[in-house]
């Protein structure tokens, strides 16, 4: 942008344009190269990023511009990635439990049962629902965190909305049922905040995991997580979402960038 002359970064009408130029410019040349599919996905996440950050920037500031929207464009070359370029050598294994909810019944201390089913309704990190593995930070869910009952933007069902801050201090809203968000409401009144430390909180987990026989080393809290986007991708098939539409809004409900880590959870 900066050889083109451009002036300002907030000129998101020029931003989007010199994007699409540079992103043609950049899958020519990984399939020249024979690139993998993930050099390109790693390049859309990055710009995925640098979204988010404009917009933040822009919605922080009050400033007059146009929020920069580069969904479509992202979506289109994730597309054209799937057809030129060949797969990644990454080969993924799955996390997620064979019955999360008959493990989530067994898990006995409220908190931390409520704190799993929020991981598998709502596909937030351990971080995220308070049990932050870094036992230097303090991330608790607050009465902040209470958006209120909405839609679910797949499905138009009724959901009750969760905002927490996860990996890289991203805000990501997160849907999960009525009954879940009332329970996560009435804690919250109760005690002020949702939090537990994570080493206690992941053995409550594997302790159920053992006794429903769905234990399995490295699957922890993160297995759930899994779970949620496994589901969440094949619902939002069956609603009609286009194979490329479903990972991107899966990935944006698991506060991802990258379609391809998105693969991470919803590969078998």
């Amino acid at each position: 942008m900066k050889n083109k002359g451009s002036q300002s970064i907030l000129d998101t009408l020029a931003v989007q344009q010199d994007m699409n130029e540079y992103l043609q410019q950049r899958l020519a040349y990984n399939v020249e190269k024979k690139r993998s599919r993930q050099t390109m996905e790693t390049l859309l996440s990055a710009l995925g990023k640098l979204e988010y950050a404009i917009n933040h920037y822009i919605k922080l500031h009050d400033i007059n511009a146009v929020p920069l929207d580069t969904r479509a464009l992202r979506l289109d070359f994730y597309a054209k990635s799937r057809k030129l370029l060949r797969l990644s050598s990454r080969l993924y294994t799955n996390r997620g439990y064979p019955d999360p909810i008959r493990l989530i019944e067994h898990i006995a201390d409220p908190t931390y049962q409520l704190q799993a089913s929020l991981q598998y309704e709502g596909g937030l990190r351990c971080e995220g629902v308070g049990a932050p593995s870094n036992r230097k930070v303090k991330n608790p869910l607050t009465v902040k965190a209470l958006c209120g009952i909405g839609v679910d933007p797949v499905t138009g069902a009724p959901v009750g909305i969760v905002a927490s801050v996860e990996k890289g201090g991203k805000r990501t809203e997160h849907y999960v049922s009525v009954e879940t968000y009332r329970r996560l409401e009435r804690y919250i009144n109760d005690s002020g905040t949702l939090e537990s430390n994570y080493d206690e909180y992941v053995h409550a987990i594997n302790e159920a995991a053992m006794n429903t026989d769905q234990y399995s080393l490295g699957r922890g809290s993160h297995g759930l997580k899994h779970n949620f986007a496994q589901e969440r991708y094949l619902e939002c098939i069956r609603y009609g979402l286009s194979h490329e539409q479903a990972l991107q809004q899966t990935s944006l409900e698991t506060s991802h960038f990258r379609l391809r880590e998105t693969l991470t959870y919803t590969r078998g």
